[in-house]
């Protein structure tokens, strides 16, 4: 399943552009791509999770992007909390304008599912192909 990875990929190459405005204060921006480029693979990882359970479950297609689409928000604090959780930084969550790159990790991570809907989908239709063939198969055997 390389399809969660593509559009975490894409995710952050878009929060790359989404957060060009805070070249203004280059040190934020800066810190802003190292705590993505180290922390974004916890959202990644939780992502994949909420991913794969929404393929197995196989809800109809509009469902399970809504499902994604709220997993990329709970991927998104979750990667930020870890941020607290490992002590990089403290009260993570009472930053003020610091609160603004979370909000473009989730942006970037919906317009990059967007982008990816079509994968989405066929991943889906695979799996699917790939479960009927097993059990045509197992039928078979016996």
């Amino acid at each position: 399943m390389k399809t969660p990875f593509i559009i975490y990929i894409k995710a952050v190459g878009i929060y790359a552009l989404i957060t060009i405005p805070a070249l203004g204060m280059p040190i934020m921006y800066v810190i802003s791509m190292i705590y993505v480029l180290f922390y974004g693979w916890f959202a990644w990882a939780m992502f994949t999770i909420i991913y794969l359970a929404a393929i197995f479950c196989n809800p109809g297609c509009k469902l399970k992007m809504f499902i994604l689409s709220i997993g990329v928000v709970v991927a998104v604090a979750f990667a930020f909390q870890m941020l607290e959780v490992l002590a990089v930084q403290k009260n993570i969550w009472n930053s003020g304008p610091f609160l603004l790159f979370p909000l473009a990790a989730v942006i970037s991570g919906w317009v990059s599912l967007s982008a990816s809907t079509e994968r989405v989908r066929i991943d889906n239709r695979d799996l699917l192909l790939n479960i009927q063939e097993s059990h045509v198969n197992d039928e078979s055997i016996s």
